[in-house]
């Protein structure tokens, strides 16, 4: 078990390389949602902007020399409120696919981060567990007990359920981000 522990502390100890190769691709892809989502914000409010109302104020700079300045507040308007809640209905789907694939990515970072840890707790656990026996039957240093001996699997199981719960968890989000690049990957 000291083996394998080494051997997975060693393959995702480099997070920044596992993480760049498990994210490649959710940052384009939150990027086009973000695009889908502003664009057609902005198409759908522009006849709004545009047609607005304006009031015109006539000012004076330091100078003295009087310039105006056209106010456009069309926000507090029917109009404004009816395209707003509009958009928000047409495109409800990529809102709700945006927040799922921000809050997939940070969950898979968590669990990514987790995982790390899981190896060096086993890596560590395994590394006592492995001192003790050795001094308790190789070198007789300590008394051998069986009973201790068998208490030390109990560790070394709390880290491989751990580790395969990070698993499946970094295994469901990887799969939505899957989904959700596949939904709105760039032609």
């Amino acid at each position: 078990m000291l083996a394998a522990a080494l051997t997975g502390y060693y393959k995702y100890s480099d997070r920044s390389d596992h993480f760049e190769k498990s994210l490649r691709g959710i940052a384009d892809t939150i990027g086009a949602l973000k695009r889908r989502i502003a664009s057609g914000l902005a198409d759908s409010l522009r006849p709004i902007f545009e047609n607005s109302q304006s009031v015109t104020s006539i000012l004076l700079d330091t100078s003295g020399k009087q310039f105006s300045e056209t106010f456009v507040n069309p926000v507090g308007g029917e109009a404004y409120r009816d395209t707003l809640f509009s958009f928000v209905q047409s495109e409800s789907q990529a809102i709700a696919d945006y927040r799922r694939i921000v809050e997939s990515r940070d969950g898979w970072l968590f669990w990514a981060r987790a995982m790390c840890w899981i190896f060096i707790g086993t890596f560590i656990s395994e590394a006592l567990i492995f001192a003790y026996l050795f001094a308790s039957l190789s070198l007789s240093i300590l008394p051998s007990n069986a009973a201790a001996a068998s208490a030390t699997l109990i560790p070394t199981g709390a880290c491989f359920f751990c580790f395969v719960a990070a698993a499946v968890r970094l295994s469901v989000l990887h799969d939505r981000f899957v989904e959700l690049r596949k939904r709105y990957a760039s032609p």
